[in-house]
């Protein structure tokens, strides 16, 4: 028993080294690269060890919530996160120990990442929860994370190449389908060329030309559409370029018609001239208009309540002003939607002030980590 006890133990401390020595060795590429590139690099290696929970918690925290495999280690979370501007596109790589991660929907509205997550497993392996679809990847593999959506996974020790890329820009050449916890398997060519084509991006010592980047924005894109539309998940065909049209304008018109009470599927039928058929078909995905306009209150709600504000506003001032009937409907969404109530939400609001700098800028986000870490 004692020998086990001792290879595990030797075992486990030959892990951690590992880990170190990738996070070391892709330190000093970072910090290589950086000097000739706009590259942004933090680690946890910056930090003392007792204070590198705080540190990797804050730097993900616009992604998910990130927390140890086991509330009882000891192990404190480590990792490191190299990211560059490629066009709209943010792409980077993030090497980490055995972590356990969740989004919910108070991380989603916090960061209002309108993005698509897409990793490139390099080293180590995921099992996931996407919203309720449950997710395998492993190294070569490259996994599709909807940040407007819920999810939660753990990892062990590894590695990824990762890319933030704009929804809009991907439903422009894939149409509006649910890619949330799609996997392009390792083993098959589009995804091989793929993964050749991310670590040959990644491997460059110089910064693109703007026109550049958005030739190579544009060609990863192309390729990843390609991927997509090879997989056999779903057919392309049930998303005509009219459902992409029909759902911006019905969206736009929730958002500009959020306070009416009497915002409702049958007002956008009448007001934007849509069958009821096309209307359902463009939003089955999200399980319908109402629940897109319940949701959408909700979340501006959170906004509101949580927003710095030198006259606040009141639950029931702000739920009538969002179209609810009362206060007590908003309590009863917000809680089932963010396990918390608007007035623990109103208290969060100093917390999350520096969060939503994150706001569709990932990268500017690591890079003002990194400055505040510097200059302390």
């Amino acid at each position: 028993m004692r020998t086990k006890a001792l290879l595990s133990s030797r075992a486990g401390n030959e892990r951690r080294l590992a880990l170190r020595s990738v996070i070391g060795v892709l330190a000093a590429h970072c910090m290589m690269a950086g000097a000739m590139s706009n590259e942004t690099f933090i680690s946890t290696a910056m930090v003392e060890v007792e204070a590198r929970n705080d540190f990797w918690r804050e730097a993900t925290r616009p992604v998910f919530d990130t927390m140890p495999l086991s509330p009882d280690s000891k192990e404190p979370l480590e990792g490191a996160i190299s990211s560059r501007p490629l066009g709209s596109i943010a792409i980077g790589t993030v090497s980490f120990n055995g972590q356990r991660y969740i989004r919910d929907h108070r991380t989603i509205v916090h960061s209002d990442l309108d993005y698509y997550l897409i990793q490139l497993f390099t080293s180590g392996k995921m099992n996931g929860d996407f919203n309720g679809l449950g997710v395998r990847a492993d190294v070569g593999d490259i996994c599709f994370l909807d940040l407007s959506k819920a999810f939660k996974s753990e990892v062990d020790a590894g590695s990824r190449i990762s890319l933030a890329v704009s929804r809009r820009d991907l439903e422009k050449v894939i149409g509006p389908r649910s890619l949330h916890g799609v996997v392009l398997r390792g083993d098959q060519p589009m995804t091989r060329l793929i993964a050749t084509y991310l670590k040959g991006i990644r491997s460059l010592e110089r910064s693109l030309s703007p026109v550049e980047a958005l030739a190579s924005e544009e060609a990863l894109i192309a390729l990843l559409a390609g991927a997509v539309k090879g997989d056999a998940l779903e057919s392309l065909e049930d998303y005509p370029s009219m459902s992409i049209a029909l759902r911006q304008r019905v969206l736009a018109f929730i958002d500009q018609n959020i306070g009416e009470q009497e915002l409702s599927p049958e007002l956008i039928q009448q007001k934007l001239r849509v069958s009821r058929s096309h209307l359902y078909r463009a939003f089955a995905e999200d399980g319908g208009v109402a629940k897109i306009i319940r949701d959408r209150r909700l979340d501006e709600a959170f906004k509101q309540l949580t927003k710095p504000s030198k006259q606040s506003r009141s639950v029931r001032q702000i739920a009538y002003s969002l179209g609810f009937s009362s206060g007590n409907q908003l309590l009863r969404g917000f809680r089932a939607r963010f396990d918390m109530t608007p007035k623990e939400a109103q208290i969060e609001r100093e917390r999350l002030q520096f969060e939503r700098q994150a706001n569709n800028d990932l990268h500017g986000y690591f890079t003002e980590i990194l400055n505040r870490t510097v200059k302390s």
